[in-house]
């Protein structure tokens, strides 16, 4: 399952490989950086590292709520 996250400047492509529920790996397509994950507060993390400190705290409860409907 696959699916593409837009915070402020930037695209997130979130690829769940269904091996467990979240896990997967998540890419910024602009520069190619990839990581992979394995619960969804690894997800989180690996999230709030991409976007920076100071986008996450601006956009983290809306990028949680967007998470909350992921079917995964």
């Amino acid at each position: 399952m696959e699916y593409r996250l837009t915070v402020a400047n930037q695209t997130l492509h979130i690829i769940f490989d269904g091996t467990k529920r979240w896990s997967g790996y998540i890419s910024r397509p602009s520069d190619g950086l990839e990581a992979s994950f394995s619960s969804r507060k690894c997800l989180e993390h690996v999230i709030e590292g991409l976007l920076g400190r100071r986008l996450w705290s601006q956009y983290r409860q809306q990028v949680l709520s967007l998470l909350d409907q992921f079917q995964v």
